[in-house]
């Protein structure tokens, strides 16, 4: 259980931001810095931003003063990076109103104790040819033809048998005869061994006796457990920082036990009188209860009564239906009754009945 006060919210504290680093794919340099290097030193060919990394722990170096400006926009005439806050490309002056922004690198984290390795060099070419596959294949629904069918079929088949289990037809029947059962539930009063926390123990309760027990479990925060996530910033930098979330132990909580004993109401006997006739009236059987007060007093607990009234139908078919008494005491032996009867399996529709004219 949490106390009230726990705190399970994530600390993060900001490190600092860093260089990226990227490949040039023309003239095979690489480890080039990509916030300060737009361009190779070697070759001059502009920086692609697909060939960023992030460096290892060692190679990192710091950026003063960033600014975030958003991710770098791709120029759609010459490929050249730009600013995120750039309107025109500062090598060919093509505006940049509908330029892509550069493709972002995963985050990278590590545990306490663990340290970056230099990030893995990309393969262009092999990722190039991977989204030309992907544009080639026809969009798919996400679901094969085969299993589509299964599933159309089966629902159709699902709907017709729901269709043949509540179709019914009309029929007739002629009352054969008649049977009532009334039963009146009886509760008497006894001595009840239970147990309840010592702050909740009801009224009445005698025989006390208390244990010291485990009632319930709290969580008490042990420090915490952080990592170090790398962000990309889309721009040739990333953000470092410290994500720290709170560490939890379990204890026990203890607190006064109480066992005792209580007198309560409970289920005893039932009585319970029956026909089978329209010619018995029902009638509720005597109770003969036992004592008025006291340990072994019997109090009624509630009233059930059935009716319930056989049929002839066509051919050989015998129905019976429960009715409400004022149904059972009008449908008379030999009457004839209208009725829906369920076409599979042949069961009636007993709240159908109505006398036929």
């Amino acid at each position: 259980m949490l106390p009230p006060d726990a705190d399970d919210s994530k600390r993060v504290r900001h490190l600092g931001t860093y260089e990226m680093l990227w490949d040039c794919k023309f003239c095979g340099a690489q480890g080039l810095p990509a916030h300060t290097h737009r361009f190779c030193p070697t070759c001059g060919s502009a920086q692609d931003p697909k060939t960023r990394r992030f460096p290892s722990d060692e190679e990192k170096k710091a950026v003063a003063d960033h600014v975030d400006k958003g991710a770098d926009l791709i120029c759609p005439a010459c490929g050249t990076t730009n600013s995120g806050d750039s309107k025109f490309c500062h090598q060919c002056g093509a505006p940049l109103e509908n330029a892509e922004t550069a493709s972002r690198v995963q985050d990278e984290v590590r545990g306490e104790g663990q340290s970056f390795q230099a990030g893995e060099q990309r393969d262009l070419a092999a990722e190039s040819m991977a989204q030309d596959l992907k544009t080639a294949q026809p969009a798919s629904s996400g679901i094969p033809r085969g299993v589509l069918i299964g599933l159309i079929v089966a629902a159709i088949a699902c709907v017709g048998i729901i269709f043949l289990l509540t179709r019914t037809q009309s029929g007739t029947a002629v009352v054969t005869g008649h049977s009532w059962e009334r039963e009146i539930l009886i509760e008497s009063l006894e001595p009840h061994n239970e147990s309840a926390w010592c702050d909740s123990v009801p009224s009445g309760a005698y025989s006390i006796s208390r244990r010291t027990e485990q009632r319930d479990t709290r969580r008490i925060q042990d420090g915490e457990t952080c990592s170090v996530r790398r962000i990309d910033n889309g721009d040739g930098t990333f953000s470092e920082r410290e994500e720290c979330v709170p560490r939890y132990r379990e204890e026990p909580v203890y607190d006064d036990r109480c066992y005792f004993t209580i007198d309560r109401w409970g289920y005893s006997r039932s009585v319970i009188s029956t026909g089978d006739s329209l010619a018995q009236a029902p009638y509720w059987a005597n109770t003969q209860l036992q004592f008025a007060s006291g340990i072994g007093a019997e109090r009624e607990a509630g009233r059930d009564e059935h009716y319930v009234l056989l049929l002839h139908g066509d051919g050989d078919a015998v129905y019976q239906c429960e009715v409400d008494y004022d149904l059972w005491q009008s449908a008379t032996d030999e009457s004839t009754w209208n009725l829906e009867i369920s076409v599979v399996g042949g069961q009636p529709r007993c709240d159908t009945l109505k006398p036929a004219s």
